[in-house]
């Protein structure tokens, strides 16, 4: 048996208490949850996925205890307050992609923002505007996706009233207008022809179980997926529409056009036609409110829009002190000043200071999915 997989079994049954390892030994893969009560990170990852994986050891199914204590170890004067800060703000990144919200343009690992003399400075001092910078740092990306999501919702709503609710009432009037000529042509039908007649094809018929009867075997000849003209009914043109989930409707079309679904049985199929020409002008109340609660949404559009973004102010704020703070701290300057003004022994102290950075600095490299399994 594998020596590790020895040990993983030696941990299930409690004979070892304690294990050891990294992301890559102890993570995917590795079950020993059954009698595990605590975990420790004792440094910081790169990615929020080796987070994940770490604490799934212990927070799974198959655990015998119903809590678990995570301690995180953070060295005061160190990078792991940096470092915990760029997984927090991976993770948010993340989490907006995952969750379909505004997200921003890029995101920055700590290998392509390599560190500066001032930052390396900053944290291993314990430096406190170093604190205040990252807090800043993350105020102004919240702001900005906060103003964000304001600007396309505007853009939405710009387009609402200039473009959909102009659009929407200029139908709808044009449609209303069509249904009131639609409608006095029907009242004069029904004042010079009272009687019922419906003309199928090139037949006319004055009983509604004929013309029920032939209307329906009219429509049984027509193609699925087309609109057909089958006859007249009181001056009107009387077409079927048959669709591909069987259901089929009578349209009734005048200046515009009105539909009803079909009737299996024939006298039915004639109530309905009936009822749907007797109720034209239904459509006018119908189009009416339609109109009116466009122009509502149309002002109401209006008014969101003129509204200014409520961070605003606080925004400003933020980014003045960012750039108070980035002044401060040199962080695009200090190398040169450093290097210009540096003695034999600050020298010295310099190259320290660079060999540090190189560690931290050496894998550059923009945070991106494909580099998934690099761990610290």
């Amino acid at each position: 048996m594998h020596r590790g997989t020895h040990f993983f079994k030696e941990m299930r049954t409690g004979k070892k208490k304690v294990l050891i390892g990294s992301t890559d030994k102890c993570g995917t893969g590795v079950n020993v949850q059954t009698h595990l009560v605590a975990m420790h990170h004792v440094d910081c990852p790169w990615k929020p996925s080796s987070i994940e994986q770490r604490e799934g050891r212990g927070i799974r199914q198959g655990n015998e205890n119903e809590e678990v204590a995570i301690y995180r170890y953070v060295t005061k004067g160190t990078f792991d307050a940096y470092n915990w800060s760029l997984v927090e703000n991976k993770q948010r990144f993340i989490s907006q992609v995952m969750t379909s919200k505004a997200v921003s343009r890029s995101c920055e690992d700590i290998d392509e923002a390599t560190l500066s003399y001032a930052e390396i400075k900053a944290v291993a001092t314990g430096n406190p505007l170093i604190k205040e910078k990252m807090e800043i740092d993350n105020d102004v990306q919240r702001l900005k996706l906060l103003k964000a999501s304001y600007d396309n919702q505007r853009y939405g709503l710009q387009d609402n009233f200039m473009i959909k609710y102009p659009k929407l009432i200029k139908t709808a009037t044009e449609k209303l207008a069509n249904v009131r000529e639609d409608v006095k042509a029907r009242d004069k039908e029904l004042i010079d022809n009272p009687e019922f007649a419906i003309t199928i094809g090139k037949a006319t018929y004055t009983e509604r179980v004929d013309g029920g009867t032939m209307m329906l075997e009219a429509i049984s000849k027509c193609k699925t997926g087309e609109t057909t003209a089958i006859g007249k009914f009181h001056g009107f043109e009387l077409l079927v529409e048959k669709n591909f989930l069987d259901i089929n409707y009578m349209v009734l079309r005048g200046k515009t056009e009105y539909k009803a679904e079909l009737s299996t049985s024939p006298v039915g199929s004639m109530v309905k036609l009936e009822n749907l020409f007797n109720g034209l002008h239904e459509n006018i109340d119908f189009l009416e409110k339609k109109i009116e609660q466009y122009q509502n949404d149309l002002e109401a559009s209006k008014t969101e829009y003129d509204k200014p973004f409520a961070y605003s102010t606080e925004l400003e704020e933020k980014l003045a002190r960012q750039c108070e703070l980035n002044a401060q701290l040199d962080l695009e300057n200090a190398k040169a000043v450093d290097a210009d003004l540096s003695g034999p022994e600050e020298e010295r102290e310099a190259d320290d200071r660079m060999e540090a950075a190189a560690i931290v600095a050496e894998d550059k490299g923009t945070y991106s999915a494909d580099r998934e399994g690099r761990t610290r």
